[in-house]
């Protein structure tokens, strides 16, 4: 913009003053330490006060004073009050008023006798607007409609698509990033009246010796495109925050309240990467989401920068816990955790980690019974690891954010001690504690009966398959047979078929219970039938087929089968409370 003075400024200020959190005090007393370049991301459960974090903290750029959620915060800035004024006077629109001059820009309008109070220590309102900017989710619709007629360069810009009037570069940014998730164009219609809207579509070719205020560009535009005002919420809300983000160059600290608002997963995950990508240098992002989508995005475009910052609830507390930038980078760069659901875990009050799909169906269905939960539905989450080995990972990730959870195991996960004690200590147990008790029911077990060797395996499986000729299916009937021969190699497979009543009473089967309650201490809960399909011996199926005949079949809130799996299901639920 030009410097109304008319007045060259040989030694104006060249940087850009700016404010930022350094340090952040929540109402659980944790203290949060910040740079200046940080995208701190809440995330948590409904009514934990992430967006209420949002507005305190907007709020105590202006002015200090506690809140419910943030009790104190330190900020810091970059520059001084004399810093300020050459900024602006070489960077805004300088307005004639009856009492001196105004400094206008996007989003700020000062007067220059307030600019001292950037020097302020609790107090900065006037000036607050020039440093810090919150676009709340209620105004996401409506924050793209069409700009008011201005006299561009002459009066401050009061909407972020007067910025696109007066910046070609930054219109074929935003243009682009917006046909990467739509596929069309956005075109600002410079040509506006009363008013500057924006249109979508493929942008007609500017004839040549023309340029966008012609006639012929002009009529291709309204024949070809629609109006964006006139497109779907997630087109409206996806320019909307682009517009505020990107187009912003003075707010060094940025509040975003649900960018996911109004948009697929395809379009969040976008919009968070080019948030993360394109906010100016030297400024804070504080974002509040409740979607993977937005966080996958801002960990592809900035996840050295990424900080994610659990908030839950208890009673009039919020507590607070951060994964931290190592964990958080580490993440990143973890396929499966990233493209699992137990990401999803962090914005739910409770997760339960099972073995496979099919006993997430199942334990879900039974926890969803009122007499289990009571009217209230749980806000729970159900996970699986594909297996045993992945169970602990999946569990050292939600407990570094606090997330409350418990993991369901088949009995054979005592099978292996390695996998077993990286369960124990990556959900915070301690090992020594569990290791006797493993230990006396690993002896009895191992010294049963020996494994099958080789030849006697290979031996089995021939007699099953002896005969089987042609092209035609595989009989399915031996199929099962050798999965059969497969289950019953290892002296564990009749303790996962028996469960509990496979061992022999007195010492080892009070060393079973004890065990069973150590891991339930740390929420870890070993099936004591030894394996889903213990809970209901009448049904012959194995995994899913299992699980769906039993859904299908059974009463579950009254079928006297299923009263184990029912008070193994009460018992996590309670144990949990």
């Amino acid at each position: 913009m030009e410097n109304q003075n008319n007045q060259p400024n040989a030694e104006a200020y060249t940087g850009r003053p700016s404010l930022y959190f350094d340090t952040i005090t929540f109402s659980d007393g944790t203290i949060l330490s910040l740079d200046e370049e940080d995208i701190i991301v809440f995330v948590g459960p409904n009514n934990a006060g992430k967006s209420a974090a949002l507005r305190e903290l907007e709020e105590w750029v202006a002015r200090s004073r506690p809140g419910t959620v943030v009790k104190n915060a330190n900020l810091k800035k970059n520059g001084t009050s004399k810093e300020l004024r050459h900024f602006l006077e070489n960077n805004s629109q300088k307005t004639k008023v009856s009492n001196g001059f105004n400094f206008g820009g996007f989003g700020y309008n000062i007067h220059e006798s307030h600019i001292n109070w950037f020097d302020q220590s609790t107090d900065r309102h006037p000036v607050a607007s020039f440093f810090a900017k919150r676009l709340a989710t209620e105004t996401r619709i409506q924050g793209s409609n069409a700009a008011p007629a201005i006299p561009l360069f002459q009066t401050p810009p009061t909407n972020p698509i007067h910025l696109l009037l007066m910046d070609e570069n930054l219109t074929n940014n935003i243009s682009q990033k917006f046909n990467a998730a739509f596929g069309i164009d956005l075109i600002p219609f410079r040509a506006g009246g009363s008013e500057f809207p924006l249109y979508v579509g493929k942008k007609p070719e500017i004839p040549k010796g023309k340029d966008e205020l012609s006639r012929e560009f002009v009529d291709s535009l309204k024949n070809d495109c629609v109006r964006l005002d006139q497109q779907g919420d997630g087109m409206r809300s996806f320019a909307t925050v682009l517009l505020n983000t990107i187009g912003s160059d003075t707010h060094s600290i940025q509040f975003l309240d649900e960018p996911e608002a109004f948009l697929h997963p395809p379009q969040a995950k976008l919009l968070g990467k080019y948030i993360a990508e394109g906010r100016r240098d030297k400024s804070q992002l504080f974002i509040a989401t409740h979607s993977t989508d937005i966080l996958d995005g801002l960990l592809e475009g900035s996840s050295g920068k990424v900080r994610i910052v659990r908030i839950r609830r208890s009673e009039n507390i919020n507590i607070i816990k951060e994964l931290g930038k190592e964990k958080t980078s580490s993440i990143s760069k973890d396929t499966l955790i990233r493209f699992s659901r137990v990401f999803e875990g962090i914005f739910f009050e409770r997760v339960f980690i099972c073995e496979s799909d099919a006993d997430c169906m199942l334990y879900s269905s039974i926890l969803n019974l009122q007499s289990i939960t009571g009217e209230k539905k749980p806000d729970v989450l159900f996970v699986h690891a594909a297996g045993k080995h992945r169970m602990g990972k999946m569990a050292e990730t939600l407990q570094a954010l606090d997330v409350p959870l418990s993991i369901i195991a088949d009995i054979d996960i005592l099978n292996e001690e390695d996998t077993f004690r990286s369960l124990i200590e990556k959900t915070g147990g301690d090992w020594t504690n569990v290791q006797p008790h493993w230990k006396v029911i690993a002896d009895f077990v191992n010294s049963k009966r020996p494994a099958l060797n080789a030849s006697q395996i290979s031996g089995l499986i021939r007699s099953e398959i002896d005969g089987i000729e042609g092209v035609g299916e595989f009989p399915p009937k031996k199929v099962r047979g050798i999965k059969s021969i497969l289950r019953d190699i290892s002296p564990w497979s009749s303790l996962k078929q028996s469960g509990r009543l496979a061992l022999p009473g007195g010492e080892v089967v009070s060393h079973f219970d004890n065990l069973l309650e150590k891991c339930s201490e740390i929420g870890i809960w070993i099936v004591p039938v030894g394996e889903i399909e213990g809970f209901c011996r009448s049904i012959g199926s194995h995994g899913p087929g299992f699980v769906e005949k039993v859904i299908e079949e059974k009463d579950l809130q009254s079928d006297p089968e299923l009263q184990d799996l029912r008070d193994f299901i009460m018992k996590i639920w309670k144990g949990d409370k």
